[in-house]
């Protein structure tokens, strides 16, 4: 389990535990607003992140230094550049509308639909990266908690 940047270390482990057959095997990917993909190429927030383009631009190059943007940043660097999917942990994912991981989120869900692996995505409307830490008594903050619970007692 992992929040934004540890979402995305969170995905990079159930990758290297597949490819290292960990015994046992994980139960469950759970992902909350994961940072999986270095190409991200621009703000689909509308300017609305709190977390922006800038920002998400210096974490990346921090973390990969000279392999950023190249074709040498492997799967468990940026688990969007992952090509197979067979063997991995059944995946939960969620993401606020307005995050700016919400694409990347989708599209790394959706291989996993693909590839036949249990997945549950939960979307969101209307708030942004991060968002309980904003209206942690809110509505659509209770629901995330639930939904997040619920993954949590499903292995």
């Amino acid at each position: 389990m992992g929040e934004s940047a540890g979402g995305g270390l969170a995905a990079a482990l159930a990758i290297l535990a597949r490819d290292r057959q960990l015994s046992p095997p994980l139960a469950k990917q759970i992902l909350i607003y994961p940072m999986l993909d270095d190409r991200t190429e621009k703000d689909t927030t509308g300017g609305l992140a709190i977390f922006g383009y800038q920002d998400i631009l210096t974490g990346w190059m921090s973390y990969l230094g000279d392999l950023y943007k190249t074709d040498k940043v492997p799967p468990v660097a940026a688990p969007a550049r992952l090509e197979d999917f067979e063997g991995l942990a059944p995946l939960y994912v969620d993401c606020g509308g307005l995050d700016m991981f919400l694409r990347e989120d989708v599209a790394y869900a959706q291989r996993f639909i693909e590839a036949d692996i249990p997945t549950e995505l939960h979307i969101y409307e209307g708030v942004p990266h991060a968002f309980q830490r904003f209206a942690p008594t809110s509505a659509v903050v209770k629901r995330a908690f639930a939904n997040r619970l619920a993954a949590c007692k499903s292995f």
